[in-house]
């Protein structure tokens, strides 16, 4: 991982990105420096209502330092929620006489913002030609105050990405082609192998894998997210999805099918036959309900399950996410990998501090360092997790072959944890 030793008067380019946005300055190349932009997500800033600043100023869970992850609960510091009203008001700053609009990178974003600001972000060449149809005069300033500093104005930006649009590929997806690292985060360490326990849905979202993010980061769209996708609405609802997340003394129900499977011997050495081993779960499943006189929903939901945990594992079997005659003992790195990401959410949101989220982070890791000797495994045990919970509810093929490309890039890309690192 040696990309990061780009360096212009002993200052290091905090990301690959950023490594060629600096050769592109130093060689004074417009184009060059535009062809990187357009392939980027930019953070802007831009102006809140009072009303929307303060409910995250009060929301925040705070931890002075570490303390055993039980007592979180005990940090919360409020639970009130307002609406949150974004202001279409952009936040210039004055170069010389003239306003200009500041942009920066998602590593150079600075540590403080400033009062009732706050970053929003945007795929650079979409953004810029959406401005300049209503104000091309605008300029913008990239990464202002480092050596990557260069005035640009939005019409001839705009101009230049029509004239090539084979450089503005400008779109999300574009961006989970490959793994994404900060040299100005841990990249190597306890905390980054931790945050690398969370890399699929980082390199899903399209996010380095090693980031923490910064409080109020984009926090609008992080707060949508969280109540679209989650439910979660303020900070207590947020910890009680740590929480169960967590939660390694009430098994899951895919948990629950692979336990049975384990401790009954029904299937744990697969014959590559799909009947027969769906057969042979779904009978050690019916024994172990009897035994207990479970209801019978509870049957219906597990016999399910087991359907789609021996169909998820044939064909990660067939695709090389597992060894041939392997199986997945448990799925609770589906979970805990999610939960790195609920804690970069947390602090992007304003539900808790940075010590907050770096302990969730760690405790996340460290139960999957506990589960699994190594990448492949914790990788298998989350595309299980994900196909049963997420393909049961829609598409499970295309949630499989989602999973599959986001798995062979972890474990091939040059830049991936996976590939840089050990699990243990």
């Amino acid at each position: 991982m040696g990309e990061h030793n780009v360096t212009s008067d002993n200052w290091a380019a905090p990301s690959v990105e950023d490594g060629a946005l600096l050769d592109a300055q130093r060689a004074d190349d417009l184009d060059a420096y535009l062809a990187v932009l357009a392939r980027l997500d930019v953070f802007v800033p831009r102006r809140e209502d009072q009303d929307s600043k303060f409910s995250v100023r009060k929301s925040v869970v705070k931890l002075n330092q570490l303390t055993p992850y039980g007592q979180l609960n005990n940090a919360i510091r409020g639970t009130s929620k307002s609406p949150l009203t974004v202001s279409m008001e952009y936040s210039t700053t004055r170069l010389g006489l003239r306003l200009v609009l500041p942009v920066h990178t998602r590593a150079l974003v600075p540590d403080e913002r400033p009062e009732g600001v706050f970053y929003h972000q945007y795929m650079f060449p979409g953004w810029v030609q959406d401005l300049a149809r209503q104000r091309k005069t605008m300029q913008l300033v990239i990464n202002p105050g480092t050596p990557l500093e260069r005035e640009i104005n939005v019409g001839k930006a705009a101009r230049w990405l029509r004239r090539n649009p084979q450089a503005a590929m400008g779109r999300w997806a574009d961006l989970r082609q490959r793994v994404r690292t900060v040299f100005n985060e841990p990249y190597q360490g306890e905390l980054a192998r931790s945050l690398a326990c969370g890399a699929h849905l980082a390199l899903y979202n399209a996010v380095p894998w090693n980031t923490m993010g910064k409080p109020y980061l984009d926090y609008h769209s992080e707060r949508e997210t969280l109540q679209e996708w989650w439910g979660v609405e303020g900070p207590v609802q947020w910890q009680n999805q740590v929480d169960a997340l967590l939660d390694t003394e009430n098994p899951r129900p895919v948990d629950l099918v692979l336990g049975i499977r384990t401790s009954r011997n029904a299937g744990t050495h697969p014959t590559g036959d799909l009947t027969t081993d769906t057969a042979q779960l779904t009978e050690a499943i019916t024994s172990w309900c009897r035994d207990r006189d479970t209801p019978q929903e509870l049957w219906q939901e597990l016999t399910d399950i087991a359907q789609w945990v021996t169909r998820c594992e044939m064909w990660m079997r067939r695709d090389g996410i597992l060894p041939p005659g392997a199986t997945v003992a448990t799925q609770g790195g589906w979970d805990w990998g999610r939960c790195v990401n609920m804690a970069r959410w947390g602090l992007a949101s304003g539900y808790c501090d940075r010590t907050a989220a770096e302990q969730i982070v760690r405790y996340a890791g460290s139960l999957c360092a506990r589960a699994y000797s190594e990448w492949s495994e914790l990788s298998a045990a989350y595309v299980l997790g994900r196909v049963v919970k997420m393909g049961r509810q829609g598409n499970p093929e295309q949630t499989y072959n989602e999973s599959l490309g986001l798995h062979r890039t972890l474990m091939s890309d040059p830049g991936s944890p996976w590939v840089n690192l050990k699990l243990r």
